[in-house]
């Protein structure tokens, strides 16, 4: 047999030649060995050779046309005896922090599916990577205004809030400017930082019917539970610092969990929303104007000094790849609810309303969002926010 043959050999492969090549020798000492003369060329000498040449050319068979494997694989497989996404590669602490924050979160390979079931055994030690655009690569795993989180974020941007007619003593409009940071360690864990540096509406006071102040910082963590490519689903556990000032709605000390998702039904849609509670720490500290959550729900003069129960849903279609003019293309409507627990004589507010986002250039996004009350308090006519985002 040819050299490069033999050297393919394998594992059981192997051990069968060997067992052949025992037969060839067993039947070549019985020849020599027995009384009779020796049997002619053609006999069990030369069919040992044919037999070890049929197995060779059915290992070289094999490996070139491999039979399916049906044992089944871990919880990250993407299918049952299918092969994983990209191999399980953790790093230290600092590590994983660095490699989250500055990596390329896009190289090939490096995503892969997380599962709820090994919450607490994988992802904590690997670097953050960019989930695919759903399904079919289509939809971008990307923030909206007004609507929960739902995923994991690098990136920064700076928001402009407008409220349109205060419904306040000395009316006006009201203003807020935030700048807020998605800083992920791990696969796991996320950290989020919200700096409102003004904060602008008209107040109670008689002495000053408008004024303008530093707003209450907010910050919170995220964990991933799981997520696939058509879907994630985070838990989030954050509080508002009371850094503000009581005449422009601030000076309330609150902590909010909440639960959010996002996910691609399909084609070009994605379906996105959460649930929570906000519970303030110093409620009898606080009046004032309406403010805005990190995610997007409002609440409203004395109303935000009490438990509300938080939920939102948002659903959005894109409609233009990435790497064209106004890439990656979404329209979307969102609504906001608000249900305060603690005094059930308050109405629950509903708000809803369209939002856009597209890219501008490189790592720029343009986003865009209005919100309209049909229930509840109606502290302004309507909202408007704008942003500008930076992904690195």
């Amino acid at each position: 047999m040819a050299g490069s043959q033999t050297l393919r050999l394998r594992g059981g492969q192997f051990a069968a030649v060997l067992a052949a090549a025992f037969l060839t020798s067993v039947g070549g000492a019985r020849a020599q060995n027995s009384s009779p003369p020796l049997p002619p060329t053609g006999t069990p000498t030369a069919r040992a050779d044919e037999i070890v040449d049929e197995i060779v050319d059915s290992v070289t068979a094999s490996e070139v046309m491999p039979t399916p494997t049906t044992v089944p694989g871990p919880a990250h497989y993407p299918g049952h005896g299918g092969a994983p996404t990209t191999p399980r590669v953790e790093m230290g602490l600092f590590d994983t922090i660095t490699e989250s924050l500055f990596g390329d979160a896009s190289a090939p390979g490096k995503w892969r599916p997380l599962s709820l079931g090994n919450f607490f055994s994988e992802g904590w030690l690997e670097p953050w990577a960019g989930g695919p655009a759903g399904q079919s690569g289509l939809t971008p795993r990307h923030g909206w205004l007004g609507s929960f989180e739902g995923v994991f974020y690098r990136l920064w941007l700076v928001n402009g809030t407008y409220q349109n007619n205060l419904n306040k003593p000395f009316g006006g409009n009201g203003y807020r400017g935030d700048y807020s940071v998605f800083l992920p360690f791990s696969r796991r864990f996320e950290l989020f930082l919200n700096v409102p540096f003004v904060v602008a509406n008209g107040t109670e006071d008689p002495r000053r019917g408008y004024r303008s102040d530093f707003g209450d910082m907010s910050i919170a963590g995220s964990f991933l539970l799981s997520e696939s490519k058509a879907f994630t689903q985070l838990f989030t556990l954050g509080t508002i610092v009371p850094t503000g000032q009581t005449g422009t709605g601030g000076k309330l000390m609150t902590v909010f969990p909440r639960y959010s998702f996002w996910g691609n039904p399909g084609g070009a849609w994605v379906v996105r929303g959460g649930t929570g509670v906000n519970v303030p720490l110093n409620k009898n500290d606080q009046r004032g104007a309406p403010v805005t959550t990190p995610g997007g729900q409002l609440m409203f003069g004395e109303s935000s000094a009490q438990t509300t129960y938080n939920a939102d849903l948002a659903i959005g279609r894109y409609f233009t790849p990435h790497d064209v003019p106004f890439g990656d293309l979404v329209l979307y409507a969102n609504c906001n609810v608000v249900i305060p627990l603690e005094d059930r004589g308050r109405p629950a507010y509903v708000g809803v309303g369209p939002g856009t986002r597209f890219q501008i250039t490189g790592n720029w996004w343009f986003l865009h969002y209005w919100e309209f009350p049909l229930v509840g308090p109606q502290a302004f006519d309507y909202s408007m926010q704008t942003a500008i985002v930076k992904a690195w």
